[in-house]
């Protein structure tokens, strides 16, 4: 199906007595482009840049570090690679190597729309472009789209899951609902999104990535994150038997990047599943 034939056959009509589906869809794929900061810039220019080619549309990619395991780093919804910038000393410093790219519609990359099934399929061509990771780290929508990369073939060690959302589906009956769409207008925001990523919205449910998720993972949320649940965290840790989850307190959903306590649980965790060279990190340095 042509999805902007659809979305176009579409916008002119308005639910009765409601928002309008079609205008709540454009908000769900049209992310916010925001520019990175003179720090991340900063930070940025000491990574070596290349880009990769997704459905058309640059992809610009970072990877700091030559030795170690590579980790890959994937950012959330209006966001961009250089927000999870607190992380790249920590991970350096443990003896990894960092990489980090702007999804699809982010960030210094191509591209005017984005989904979570996009950016899963974004991760995979880096991964195809930049090389192997043994591990990853996703915040918010970076975390389901993780889910999805794992579930069509990438394989890590290790993984760390920031504040995310583990159902498409709640996350799109949240904003319904949040939106004042009645029960038609919903039906109609799942038609229009299942057009939009060319799968079934239940294809993104924890049951149908499930092969997937079978290596250790550390999910960190705050129980008082006011944009996705702390729920959803336990329910993706419910489905996840080798994941450990901790609730950190007073960090919100997106101050959580910035937490020192967070990028050291996050390393921590990463070196003690994810030994370098065949050892922990401490028992390296003793």
């Amino acid at each position: 199906m042509n999805t902007e034939g659809y979305i176009a056959q579409r916008s002119s009509r308005r639910e009765a007595g409601g928002p309008s589906a079609d205008k709540v869809f454009q908000q769900l794929i049209q992310p916010r482009r925001v520019p990175a900061t003179e720090p991340e810039m900063h930070l940025l220019a000491g990574a070596t840049r290349v880009n990769t080619v997704f459905r058309g549309d640059r992809v610009a990619i970072w990877r700091w570090g030559h030795r170690g395991p590579a980790v890959l780093m994937v950012h959330g919804w209006d966001s961009r690679a250089s927000h999870l910038g607190s992380f790249v000393e920590a991970l350096l410093a443990a003896g990894y190597q960092v990489v980090a790219f702007d999804g699809p519609g982010h960030g210094d990359s191509g591209g005017h729309h984005s989904n979570v099934v996009l950016l899963g399929q974004a991760i995979l061509q880096v991964v195809a472009a930049a090389g192997p990771v043994q591990a990853a780290i996703g915040h918010s929508m970076g975390s389901p789209a993780l889910l999805y990369a794992f579930a069509h073939g990438l394989e890590v060690g290790a993984s760390v899951h920031l504040a995310g959302p583990s159902s498409f589906r709640r996350v799109l009956e949240r904003t319904a609902s949040q939106t004042g769409l009645d029960a038609g207008g919903q039906r109609a925001l799942m038609t229009l999104m299942e057009a939009e990523t060319g799968i079934p919205v239940e294809a993104m449910e924890l049951s149908h990535l499930a092969r997937g998720l079978r290596h250790p993972s550390l999910l960190l949320h705050d129980p008082e994150d006011r944009e996705v649940p702390y729920e959803e965290s336990r329910k993706l840790g419910a489905a996840w038997p080798l994941s450990t989850l901790h609730a950190v307190s007073g960090v919100g959903h997106r101050r959580i990047l910035g937490d020192r306590s967070v990028v050291g649980l996050s390393a921590d965790f990463l070196r003690r599943t994810l030994p370098v060279n065949g050892a922990s990190v401490q028992e390296t340095r003793s």
